[in-house]
């Protein structure tokens, strides 16, 4: 392998378009009988990501949804994107190869991570919906418990958590144990590469997907006979299957900025610091218990091998300031990891439980007594703004 995996090959190196992005291409949404035009912009241009949001007219919500750094590009979500399309405006975080960021940009690791999320939440506004998925779980918790001690009316009306990796001890996978087999030092020296000449992220650590696509390929042989991915391989039950086959999205793989690798391997995967109270960022505590405002969903895979049933629910037992009307918890049987957010299991099973979960939160915002109101009714004055 040369120094950067597979960014110099026969042929030369090859990145998507867009400097590092993969296009969505979402142009319509199809609604009962009618075809919906949709249009895309560019809410947020930050170094390693841009929020990009895809808009129609008639939408009832907006939906911010954070997408993993695990490999696959933010494509991979594309048809949780066009589900959720037929019922609100959809942004994504669509993150950048970091081949194509100058390494003047600084690094990004898990503390940039949840900064970027907690950002592109202040852009889109309180009036949002968050969907955090896989990996990207870990930074949409953080930035939403963040908001609460920073600007509690900033939170989102909602937080829904799909297959991620919140306390991974809960039910180890084989994913967890690989992480915590070996040190982030070793891992440093085995697996990442510097990008060479050639590329605007020239000098740069990362993760190549060259050798993420070695763990793809053993997760793919352990599913070849009737296990999720074959199936989906065999039958591809996606929103666009001709444009965008599964095959392709799922074995599409983006290079990795080292210091969030081994940031999620040692904070997430070892140290446990979100569930330990030992998480920061923004130089500040991440606080799951002070989130009181925001709805917290989660969602899980009865046969999910990447996050195990249990790693994602034991999100309610840190945001512990949540009340019982604002909490929900979907489990899908018969169900793995990737067809929580791809194909028919996902709009017949997911999707409308997830949206009855954003309807639900927002009566119960429009009905809950402001601060002010609370003073009132308690013949208190009314608290000074800060």
């Amino acid at each position: 392998m040369n120094a950067a995996g597979h960014l110099a090959g026969p042929g030369g190196p090859r990145l998507p378009n867009k400097a590092g992005r993969c296009a969505f291409g979402i142009e319509s949404v199809t609604i009962g009988p009618r075809t919906i035009p949709v249009v895309e912009h560019e809410l947020l241009v930050l170094d390693f990501a841009v929020l990009t949001e895809f808009v129609r007219t008639g939408a009832r919500h907006r939906v911010l949804v954070v997408a993993p750094l695990a490999g696959a590009y933010p494509v991979i979500l594309r048809d949780l994107v066009v589900g959720l399309l037929r019922h609100a405006n959809v942004a994504i975080t669509d993150w950048r190869d970091p081949c194509c960021v100058p390494a003047a940009s600084g690094d990004f690791g898990l503390a940039e991570n949840i900064a970027y999320v907690l950002a592109m939440m202040r852009e889109m506004g309180p009036d949002t919906h968050v969907v955090g998925v896989c990996q990207g779980t870990i930074p949409a918790l953080a930035a939403t418990a963040l908001l609460a001690t920073m600007d509690v009316a900033a939170g989102p009306h909602s937080l829904t958590l799909m297959a991620g990796p919140v306390d991974p001890l809960v039910n180890p996978t084989r994913v967890v144990r690989a992480a915590r087999g070996h040190s982030p030092e070793w891992f440093e020296r085995r697996a990442m590469r510097t990008v060479p000449d050639g590329f605007a992220g020239k000098g740069r650590r990362i993760y190549p997907a060259s050798a993420q696509l070695t763990t793809l390929t053993h997760y793919l042989a352990r599913h070849w006979l009737f296990g999720e991915v074959f199936l989906k391989l065999w039958y591809d039950d996606g929103e666009d299957p001709v444009r965008f086959p599964f095959a392709t999205l799922v074995t599409r793989l983006m290079n990795l900025p080292a210091e969030l690798v081994l940031d999620m391997m040692r904070q997430v995967f070892v140290e446990r610091a979100l569930c330990t109270g030992r998480l920061a960022a923004l130089g500040r505590p991440v606080l799951p218990g002070d989130i009181t405002r925001t709805g917290l969903m989660t969602i899980e895979g009865e046969n999910d091998d990447i996050a195990a049933p249990g790693q994602t629910y034991a999100a309610h037992g840190i945001c512990t300031g949540i009340p019982d009307n604002l909490r929900r918890h979907l489990s899908v049987a018969n169900t793995g990891h990737f067809s929580l957010f791809h194909g028919s299991r996902w709009r017949s099973t997911v999707l409308p439980a997830l949206v009855q979960f954003f309807c639900d939160t927002e009566a119960a915002r429009r009905t809950r007594p402001s601060a002010a109101k609370k003073a009132r009714l308690a013949g208190e004055p009314p608290l000074a703004a800060t």
